[in-house]
């Protein structure tokens, strides 16, 4: 009587082993439908849940399927686990070995432009102290439990625009109860160019609204701003509701943004990730251009991402984006790199007509053109301005 026991106990086993074969290549199908790889034409934004989930393998959510693209990023996500942390030269493992055992591989590093390969060698260094005016004051104050913003304007600028800081701060950025107002900037002891340290530490002492670091500011480093002040809110302000991310050339018309976020549905606004969306954009791959991308370096479409003129995200959704920054390989420019992080957690940039961050140079600013608008860009401080004094006017009529 024991071998015919034995025998449909052998069939039930395998008949469980067969089901769970069968789905477990039922949900790789799934997930190889949902994100196709880098060789396919990337789907449009879909409706996706407000709640980040960073799973233990990003290499089916980024796109990085079979077969894999020979690309230097493309390779190195599917490899990584974790980006190293600090500043370590010379450990195995640090981030500026990163940096040089990534360039290693890529077989023309040396043909690419000086600025693209100082930023890979150093992609994965992401750890910089504060630079705080010498003498003392301009330290940035945390953010008091009863005074949380309820927005954050987060302005990415650079040591030398002190006009277009003030005219910020004279127009949409001014005192505004549950708004605050920070800059974000690298040192201002640039290299190859004039030391605007002085003058930089008197502005802030003066305002105390520039959150300053020690690296190098040039453009392919606006990413590092990102992460240093996801950082920041982590430790000194991580109750605000809402960050607007911006350049220094974008004119914000604060009541009209205040009022769409406080209409927004909880379930939307957890999530939020808002702005001009480019849904469809792929790599320039003309040499000498400031967006010029290597076929050597990446393969494959950008991912749904915000323009960095001027974006909004949910305050809650910092911790998140810098535990997927630590995971997902470097790229050169920030609002791509910010794409990928949110894919990467599972969320969509949901795009909304009243961002234009591509406002024509030969067309004047209209307030009634404007009035209905969230966010534009590029404006220069004089017409920001302008602009604003003409909103304010109680005789504007439209």
């Amino acid at each position: 009587m024991r071998c015919p026991k034995c025998l449909l106990c052998l069939s039930a086993l395998l008949t469980l082993l067969g089901l769970k074969v069968y789905i477990e290549w039922a949900s790789e199908s799934k997930l190889n439908k949902a994100y196709p790889g880098p060789r396919g034409t990337p789907p449009g934004p879909t409706r996706a849940s407000p709640e980040p989930t960073l799973p233990i393998n990003l290499s089916a959510r980024l796109g990085q399927t079979s077969p894999l693209p020979s690309a230097s990023w493309n390779q190195q996500q599917w490899r990584l686990g974790a980006l190293p942390t600090g500043l370590e030269s010379t450990e195995a493992g640090g981030c500026r070995s990163w940096g040089a055992s990534a360039a290693a591989e890529i077989p023309d590093f040396a043909s690419y432009p000086g600025n693209l390969r100082r930023f890979l060698l150093s992609a994965a260094c992401r750890s910089f102290p504060q630079w705080l005016p010498p003498g003392g004051g301009g330290r940035v104050s945390s953010c008091s439990e009863t005074h949380v913003p309820y927005l954050l304007l987060a302005i990415k600028s650079e040591p030398g625009h002190f006009a277009q800081r003030q005219a910020v701060r004279e127009t949409w950025g001014g005192p505004t109860p549950g708004i605050r107002l920070l800059f974000l900037l690298g040192s201002p002891e640039g290299v190859g160019g004039p030391d605007l340290g002085s003058l930089v530490a008197w502005e802030s002492r003066r305002h105390s609204d520039l959150l300053l670091w020690d690296f190098i500011d040039v453009p392919f480093n606006r990413t590092l701003k990102d992460l240093m002040l996801m950082a920041w809110l982590g430790r000194h302000c991580p109750g605000v509701s809402f960050i607007l991310q911006a350049s220094d050339d974008a004119f914000v018309h604060t009541a009209a943004l205040l009022g769409h976020l406080r209409a927004l549905p909880p379930s939307r606004a957890r999530g939020l990730y808002l702005g001009e969306v480019f849904t469809q954009a792929k790599p320039l791959r003309k040499p000498g251009g400031p967006f010029y991308v290597p076929t050597s370096f990446f393969e494959g479409g950008y991912p749904a991402y915000a323009s960095g003129g001027g974006y909004v995200i949910s305050g809650s959704l910092a911790p998140w984006l810098l535990q997927a920054a630590a995971r997902v390989v470097p790229f050169p420019f920030d609002d791509v790199y910010t794409g990928l992080c949110f894919q990467a957690l599972g969320l969509l940039p949901r795009t909304h007509r009243g961002f234009l961050t591509t406002w024509p140079a030969d067309r004047s600013p209209d307030p009634c053109a404007l009035r209905d608008l969230l966010l534009v860009r590029p404006l220069g401080p004089q017409d920001s301005i302008r602009l604003w004094k003409r909103l304010l006017d109680p005789e504007l009529r439209c």
